[in-house]
């Protein structure tokens, strides 16, 4: 069974050698804010399970199986994110709480946040009006006069 903590490093070595093109235990550590010789017991665990090739002082690269499982990781983690973003979280807190998330979810709702988020991403900005309502609302903390359902002399739902 893969947990939280598996699963993180294994996003964290994709994201490096995506991002950098290796992955050595030092980058590792900096970017999931622990000591290296944490991080070199780990690369034993993850090999030992067949999800990456780690040599000592060569770096770890990831299997086939290990990077789909980290990949699905990644793209959970950017889908969170985005929409996180959308709803007007800041991207560092959306990152942050994306981190907590893409663990948690059935598969059940990350289909549907893949479908909402592409929905979004591809459909004609005169459908999205609702969007637009709703950055009115997150900014000025009222429903806009336009928007159904809004009491037209206070602009709000009561």
């Amino acid at each position: 069974m893969i947990t939280k903590s598996l699963e993180d490093y294994l996003e964290a070595i994709y994201n490096s050698l995506k991002d950098r093109g290796h992955a050595s235990t030092n980058e590792i550590a900096s970017d999931l804010g622990v000591k290296p010789p944490s991080v070199t017991e780990m690369f034993h665990k993850l090999n030992k399970q067949g999800w990456v090739n780690y040599r000592k002082y060569e770096g770890v690269t990831l299997t086939r199986e290990g990077e789909e499982i980290a990949k699905s990781v990644s793209d959970v983690h950017s889908k969170v994110r985005k929409f996180l973003e959308l709803i007007h979280v800041s991207s560092e807190q959306a990152d942050e709480d994306a981190c907590k998330v893409e663990h948690h979810l059935s598969e059940e709702s990350i289909g549907q946040l893949n479908m909402f988020i592409e929905f979004i991403e591809n459909c004609p900005a005169e459908e999205v009006r609702w969007i637009e309502h709703f950055n009115y609302f997150n900014e000025h903390h009222e429903l806009p006069l336009d928007c159904p359902g809004a009491d037209k002399e206070k602009g709000c739902d009561d």
